[in-house]
């Protein structure tokens, strides 16, 4: 496909050419056997997907089709790797002979130095290294330039790869793209990793790029050490000696470009469930697509956003360690502790689908909103005490949930900031979550040696003290809001969605009618584009295919936006991991909501202490999500992880069970079981959220009823029962209060590692 934009009539206009023509017009002559057998592994997947689409056809069959087309790739990424370290070895001996050659030639001028030195005349001195480093250079691009040439059959390779993955998740409708390439490419004794980190080009680019620096010096410094003779010799010199190499400027561009297409979607981003960015949205970014520019994302405005969610998770968990005994002191049972924490969490069910939708519109004005309403959510918290009103604190936690902007906050970073700083926001906003975790329960261990009144009447201690520094918290964040934070140009955001999701089957080149942002091919002398290869289809038969399959490498989607449409793309593998981030969430609430009443009651630990152990548990959240996504998710499938950390915060969960009463629950055992089950939970919401994003469909990756508002809604549903379990099981007695809870909790775990279990082979 060729894309021609005019900027005069700002309009798009798309020239059909499908990838098998394009596969075939950049083959390289005498290479043609080596490269991706893409028309055969089309023909492949239009079978599977005849037998995928038999109703009959059970989950081990799937499998079967899965695991049989992934040997397939095996077969053929093999062929292009061991293509390409052959050529790798021949390229390598040629530079091993002019490094001997080079080392001849400075052995030669050391005993021409020393003739000289003896007494020669200066013009008699040879002129013949001068040619000679001619020469030699001339060999050293000759070599750059296969080299140019074999980098852009892994470009094409890779791109054929990729494309062929795409078609067989659409056609035969499992995902198995995103679980190749990562199990593939991540392995020790990985063939995919020699396409994809490409060190042996590396390693030589680096050899022909020192030794063209050192020749191009050497042969300066010998012409301007000659006589008037060899001035003029010099002033004949080729001007490429003195000027910089461009087939090394050339490699650099298409490794850079190499790198680019192979980038796997990092592990944070997948946490957010941000769509991938595609190749047209990376040329627009690059300035390549006029009139598809993004503009650079407003600073302040990015980390306004972040602050945000910081100060929300603060607002959330400073008031966990001394909820109890707030409800004690309004003579309320301390167990009305899991009513007061999960307010706030049943209040976000409804704001986040409002300000999921308002956010379509503008995010500074649902930004002040939420920011009133938290502000008067806190204040009501901090005086309920002095009116010793239970009903007012209660509504002021649920005028904080109501306030919660967590779902405008995904939706910023989702939509308008750049790709270049896409990651980086993408690990801020997880970083500012899990510090506002680990935050909010320090806070409190320091408010609670406060205690003064203002103007003699309103308390200030360790209950109503998060109330009002959170009231002061957000009315600063008011005011930075209303001039500091900048609303984004929404014609730049349609603009970036639309260059995500045009409906464009398309080849990879891009080309302008402006002639400064032409991308033409690099070599085009070197690839055959006569004289059709055998085995390839007919432009017309590509065509035909092309529009019957919808063989789109952006496949324009229309979002989800009822609840019927939502009903048919929830898919069996989108329920489970929808019911597992249910179950972790519900896990993991239980055992923060509840931990004051417990250690209150078993262990005496005051505020303060309960302060320093939720804080300690919040910060294992950071590296643990750098362990998962450098180390566990390279290694193992996610399904796998999903499994296994299911299985672990079972055990988590039946360790912290107190199984007698005569029997002295210690401390250790309380303190072991909630590590396992916090860690357990972190690293399971991770990676459930990185398989979510990928066995989801398309439709669901944005819209209002979009993956991550779905995955939001069923954690804070979650919290919102088991904060509601706690204040129940409560009126059965404190003694009781672990077992009625975490045997519930253990149930739920246990079912949802059986439904994961039947549906293992869909995750994909």
């Amino acid at each position: 496909m060729r894309l021609i934009v005019t900027k005069e009539e700002q309009f798009v206009r798309v020239e059909m050419v499908h990838f098998g023509q394009y596969l075939r017009d950049r083959q390289i002559l005498g290479w043609e056997e080596y490269y991706i057998a893409y028309k055969s592994l089309k023909k492949r997947i239009k079978q599977d997907s005849t037998r995928a689409q038999n109703s009959s056809i059970g989950a081990e069959e799937r499998h079967e089709i899965v695991k049989t087309f992934s040997e397939l790739l095996d077969c053929q990424v093999e062929k292009v790797v061991l293509f390409m370290i052959e050529k790798q070895g021949l390229l390598a001996e040629r530079l091993q002979k002019l490094r001997k050659q080079r080392e001849a030639a400075a052995t030669a001028d050391f005993l021409i130095e020393s003739e000289v030195d003896e007494g020669s005349d200066l013009n008699e001195r040879p002129s013949a290294p001068v040619v000679v480093h001619w020469q030699v250079m001339d060999e050293y691009r000759q070599i750059g330039t296969e080299l140019l040439q074999l980098l852009n059959f892994v470009e094409l390779n890779v791109t054929g790869l990729r494309k062929i993955l795409k078609k067989f998740d659409k056609r035969v409708g499992v995902r198995l793209g995103g679980q190749y390439i990562a199990s593939r490419s991540n392995h020790p004794y990985s063939q995919l990793q020699q396409v994809f980190r490409t060190i042996g080009i590396g390693a030589m680019v680096a050899t022909i790029s020192r030794n063209l620096a050192e020749l191009r010096n050497e042969s300066l410094e010998a012409a301007s050490a000659s006589s008037a003779v060899s001035l003029f010799r010099y002033a004949a010199l080729p001007a490429r000696i003195i000027e910089e190499e461009p087939v090394i400027q050339a490699i650099e561009e298409t490794m850079q470009r190499l790198t680019h297409e192979v980038n796997i979607q990092t592990y944070l981003s997948k946490e957010l469930l941000l769509p991938a960015p595609s190749r047209r949205q990376q040329e627009a970014e690059a300035g390549r697509i006029p009139g598809l520019v993004q503009e650079e994302a407003h600073f302040m405005s990015i980390q306004i956003n972040l602050f945000n969610t910081f100060l929300y998770m603060v607002n959330y968990y400073i008031i966990v360690p001394s909820s109890d005994d707030y409800a004690k002191l309004l003579d309320a049972p301390g167990t009305l502790c899991g009513v007061i924490i999960g307010s706030m969490p049943l209040a976000a069910l409804v704001s986040a689908l409002v300000y999921s939708w308002w956010s379509n519109f503008s995010y500074k004005a649902p930004l002040i909103v939420s920011s009133f309403i938290l502000m008067a959510g806190n204040f009501l918290y901090a005086i309920a005490l002095h009116f010793d009103s239970v009903w007012l604190l209660l509504i002021g936690r649920f005028l904080c949930g109501l306030g919660g902007a967590r779902a405008i906050n995904r939706r910023y970073i989702c939509d308008h900031v750049p790709l270049k700083q896409l990651t980086s926001a993408s690990a801020a906003f997880i970083s500012a979550s899990a510090l506002g975790m680990a935050v909010g329960p320090a806070l409190a261990g320091l408010l609670s040696r406060i205690n003064f009144k203002i103007y003699g009447t309103l308390p200030v201690n360790f209950v109503t003290a998060p109330g009002w520094l959170l009231f002061l918290s957000w009315s600063l964040y008011l005011i930075i809001v209303l001039f500091f934070f900048k609303e984004p140009d929404r014609a730049t955001a349609l603009c970036r969605r639309m260059s995500s999701h045009a409906n464009l089957n398309t080849m990879d080149s891009i080309v302008s009618t402006d002639e400064s942002t032409l991308v033409a091919p690099l070599l085009s002398g070197s690839i055959n584009v006569a004289n059709g290869l055998q085995g390839y289809p007919s432009d017309e038969e590509e065509s035909r295919e092309s529009t019957t399959e919808g063989d789109s490498d952006y496949g324009e989607d229309k979002a989800v936006e009822t609840v019927s449409d939502l009903m048919k793309e929830l898919t069996r593998p989108v329920k489970i991991l929808l019911w597992v981030y249910f179950m972790l969430k519900f896990a993991s609430e239980l055992l923060i909501s509840e931990s004051s009443l417990l250690t209150d009651y078993y262990f005496n630990w005051k505020t303060s202490q309960v302060a320093i152990f939720l804080s300690l548990l919040g910060l294992t959240v950071l590296p643990m999500s750098a362990v998962v996504g450098n180390c566990i998710s390279n290694i193992y499938e996610d399904r796998v992880v999903v499994l296994w950390s299911q299985v672990t915060t079972g055990v988590g969960v039946a360790a912290i069970l107190c199984y007698s009463p005569w029997v002295h629950y210690s401390a250790y055992q309380y303190v072991t079981a909630a590590v396992v089950i916090f860690v357990s939970t972190n690293v399971l919401e991770g990676v459930n959220m990185s398989l979510l994003s990928k066995v989801m469909s398309p439709r669901m990756s944005r819209g209002v009823f979009n993956c991550g508002l779905l995955s939001t809604e069923a954690g804070t549903l979650a919290r919102a029962i088991a904060d509601g379990l706690i204040s129940v099981a409560g009126k059965c007695g404190i003694q009781n209060l672990v077992n009625l809870t975490m045997l519930p909790t253990l149930a739920i775990v246990a079912a949802t590692t059986g439904y994961t279990c039947i549906g293992y082979f869909t995750l994909y």
